[in-house]
C-alpha cells in the first residue's frame, strides 16, 4: 500500500483536475482512470527482463509525492520511447532506493514492451474522475486484477469499449470546437478595441451585391494578416483574384465534428435588427471604398447591448445541411423562418449531447464565453438569447446545459475500461 504523504499530495493534485469534469460513455463502466500527463514524471534507467525488473528515476523538477510510496500501481510509457505515451504496464514498486530512484517489477506480459525511456507512474483512482468528494484510489484487488500489459496500438477492446474510445474522441472534438469559438470572439473583442465598433457582417459592395464576410475582417487577428493582406477588398470574395484566399482551408473555422472538404465554416453570426450583427450597416461606394466604408457606415457598439454581454449570443454552430465557404457572406438569420436549434433553418447541433438520443450545438456569447445548447430548443426558447435590446428576463437553465459546466477546459485522461467478459482495455483522451 502506498503511504500517506503520497495519498494527501495525489489527492490534492487530482482534486484540481476532478474540478474540470470528463466526458463518459453511457454504455461502459469505467473501472479506473488517472489524469493524462504531457509531460513525463520518470524515466525508466535499466530494464532487466531476466528479472523482470526495472530501475525508474524521477525526473528533475517532478519529485512531487510518486516516490514515497511501495505497492501496485501502473506505468504509463511510449512505444516509440518519447511521448505521447501509449502503452499501459501495471507494475509493483517493490523498494524505494536513494534520490527517490525506485525498483519497479513487471509481469511477464510487458517483458517485449519495457524499455528505456519517458514514463509516468500513477496509482489509479477508482471509477472516472470527476467527483472531487469521492475520490477513492484504486483497491489492491482492482490494479492486480489488471493484465501485464494494456497497448493502445493493440487495444484488447470489445464493442462497448471502442464505443467509449469513440465518445471520448468525440468530447475531445467538442472541446477543439469550443476553443475554436473563444478564438473567434477573442478576434471580435480585439477587433471592436481597435475599431471601437463591432466588425459589420457583411460589407456590401457597390452593385449592391454581398461582397465581403467578418470572417475575413477577423483574420488580422486570428494570426492570419498574411492571409488578410493578400485579399482584394475591391473585388468580391469569389472573385479570381480573391480564390486563392477563399479557398484556403482555415482550421479556427471548422468544427472537427464537422463532415464536409474544403475550405467551408461551421460557424455563423447571428444576424438580424435586434441581433448583435445588424444587417445592411455597411456599403461600398466604390471599389476603392474599403476601408473608409467603415468608417462612414453605422456601427454597433457594446453600449447598444442593452441585455447584457453575457445574455447575447453572437456566433453559433452551423447546421450540417448548410456548407458555406468561410470568405462568403452568408450567415444565420434571425428572421421569421428562423426555427431554433438542431433546424436546417437554425442554429446546428451536430456533436453528441447527454443522452444518446440527444445532440448539442455550440453558442458563442459577447462576453466571449461559449457555451452548449441542446439540439431540439425551439425558436421562443432560444430567442431571447439572440436578441441585444429586447428587454427579455432570461434563465440560462432554458440552453438545457449548465453555463459553467460547458466551458471548462476538459482534462484529458486515461480510462481503464472492463467489459462483461472479462476483458481489459483503455482509452486516451485526443486534445
Amino acid at each position: 500500500m502506498f503511504r500517506t504523504p503520497f495519498f494527501a499530495g495525489l489527492l490534492t493534485a487530482a482534486t484540481s483536475l476532478a474540478l474540470c469534469g470528463s466526458p463518459a460513455s453511457a454504455d461502459d463502466t469505467v473501472e479506473m482512470s488517472l489524469p493524462m500527463f504531457q509531460e513525463p514524471t520518470h524515466e525508466v534507467a535499466s530494464v532487466d527482463r531476466e528479472a523482470k525488473t526495472a530501475i525508474v528515476k524521477p525526473r528533475q523538477g517532478r519529485m512531487f509525492a510518486f516516490s514515497v510510496w511501495e505497492g501496485l500501481g501502473v506505468m504509463m510509457i511510449s512505444s516509440s520511447g518519447r511521448p505521447p505515451f501509449d502503452t499501459l504496464v501495471r507494475i509493483e514498486v517493490r523498494e524505494v532506493l536513494e534520490d527517490g530512484e525506485l525498483l519497479v517489477a513487471f509481469g511477464d506480459g510487458a517483458a517485449a514492451a519495457m524499455r528505456k525511456g519517458p514514463a509516468v507512474l500513477w496509482r489509479p483512482f477508482a471509477g472516472e474522475l470527476g467527483d472531487p468528494q469521492s475520490l477513492q484510489p484504486a483497491t489492491t484487488k482492482q490494479v492486480r486484477s489488471l493484465p501485464d500489459l494494456l497497448s493502445s496500438k493493440n487495444p484488447q477492446a470489445s464493442a462497448g469499449l471502442l464505443g467509449a474510445v469513440q465518445a471520448a474522441r468525440a468530447a475531445a472534438r467538442r472541446m477543439q470546437s469550443t476553443n475554436n469559438l473563444k478564438q473567434i470572439a477573442l478576434a471580435f473583442h480585439n477587433y471592436s478595441e481597435v475599431y471601437r465598433s463591432f466588425p459589420p457582417a457583411v460589407i456590401y459592395g457597390p452593385d449592391g451585391k454581398p461582397w465581403h464576410s467578418w470572417r475575413v475582417l477577423l483574420l488580422p487577428f486570428l494570426e492570419q494578416r498574411a492571409l488578410y493582406e493578400q485579399y482584394d477588398f475591391s473585388q468580391p470574395w469569389d472573385a479570381p483574384a480573391n480564390r486563392k484566399i477563399s479557398e484556403t482551408i482555415l482550421p479556427v473555422y471548422q468544427d472537427p465534428s464537422a463532415e464536409g472538404e474544403g475550405a467551408f465554416t461551421s460557424y455563423a453570426a447571428i444576424v438580424g435588427e435586434n441581433a448583435i450583427f445588424a444587417p445592411n450597416l455597411v456599403k461600398m461606394q466604390s471599389p476603392d471604398d474599403f476601408p473608409k466604408c467603415l468608417t462612414s457606415s453605422k456601427k454597433m457598439h457594446f453600449r447598444d447591448v442593452t441585455d447584457g454581454t453575457s445574455n447575447t449570443i453572437m456566433f453559433a454552430t452551423l447546421p450540417p445541411e448548410r456548407s458555406i465557404p468561410w470568405a462568403k457572406p452568408e450567415d444565420i438569420l434571425l428572421d421569421d423562418a428562423f426555427a431554433g436549434v438542431g433546424k436546417p433553418k437554425g442554429i446546428g447541433a451536430i456533436h453528441p449531447g447527454p443522452t444518446p438520443e440527444q445532440t448539442i450545438g455550440l453558442v458563442g456569447f459577447t462576453d466571449g464565453s461559449v457555451r452548449t445548447v441542446l439540439g431540439d430548443l425551439d425558436r421562443e426558447t432560444i430567442l431571447p438569447f439572440l436578441t441585444r435590446n429586447g428587454g427579455e428576463v432570461v434563465d440560462s437553465d432554458a440552453l438545457g446545459t449548465s453555463p459553467g459546466k460547458s466551458t471548462r477546459q476538459v482534462q484529458p485522461m486515461v480510462r481503464i475500461f472492463k467489459s462483461d467478459d472479462g476483458v481489459y482495455g483503455f482509452s486516451i483522451d485526443e486534445e
